[in-house]
């Protein structure tokens, strides 16, 4: 059972909406359409199930809500009167294993966090490496309801959230680019194991 998620809402899409002058929505679904077809050009067996993020917000959300309760994630103000509500954050340190799915060590996870799209300087986290579960809502972005304020899931847990529902517990195999190692992957597994 291959299912394939599809980030149709995150900053660089945004940007690039913004700078293009694109609804956000839009830019999405002709960029998912080329990637399609890109993949039926090149003969690659498509997924049995294409998932986009803006499509499994209530099981993000649901997870999310477990990770609260168990105290694997917890909750940071936001900063400033454009997101009124609060951030939900994972902790690294939920699982006793966080970084067998890399091996890096802390600085270079550190490094790499801040390069590919962490916020290791934000202000209220209990660690520099936990990442983001759930967005506030911003001026200008999308946003959807949850009991902790309307905002967009981060990009680790729609993964997750997608591949628990849709697959179950026992995952193979986590593909993509080896850029999504650290910290994609990590923080996908570590999110499924809490």
């Amino acid at each position: 059972n291959y299912v394939q998620n599809i980030t149709d809402v995150d900053d660089p899409l945004f940007e690039r909406a913004d700078r293009d002058g694109i609804d956000w929505r839009q830019l999405a679904d002709r960029e998912t359409a080329l990637f399609a077809e890109d993949m039926t050009a090149l003969r690659v067996l498509p997924p049995h199930s294409y998932v986009a993020a803006t499509e499994a917000i209530a099981e993000v959300v649901e997870l999310v809500e477990k990770m609260l309760a168990s105290g694997a994630a917890y909750v940071v103000d936001s900063v400033g009167p454009e997101a009124p509500h609060p951030d939900v954050y994972f902790r690294a340190d939920a699982t006793a294993q966080f970084g067998y799915e890399s091996g890096y060590d802390r600085d270079t996870m550190l490094r790499l966090f801040g390069e590919r799209g962490g916020d290791p300087d934000r202000q209220g986290k209990s660690d520099e490496l936990d990442a983001l579960l759930c967005g506030a809502q911003r001026n200008g972005e999308p946003s959807w309801p949850s009991p902790f304020g309307p905002g967009r899931p981060g990009w680790h847990i729609e993964c997750t959230a997608i591949a628990l529902d849709r697959i179950g517990t026992g995952l193979d195999i986590q593909g993509g680019g080896s850029d999504l190692i650290f910290p994609h992957h990590e923080f996908s597994a570590a999110h499924a194991e809490c």
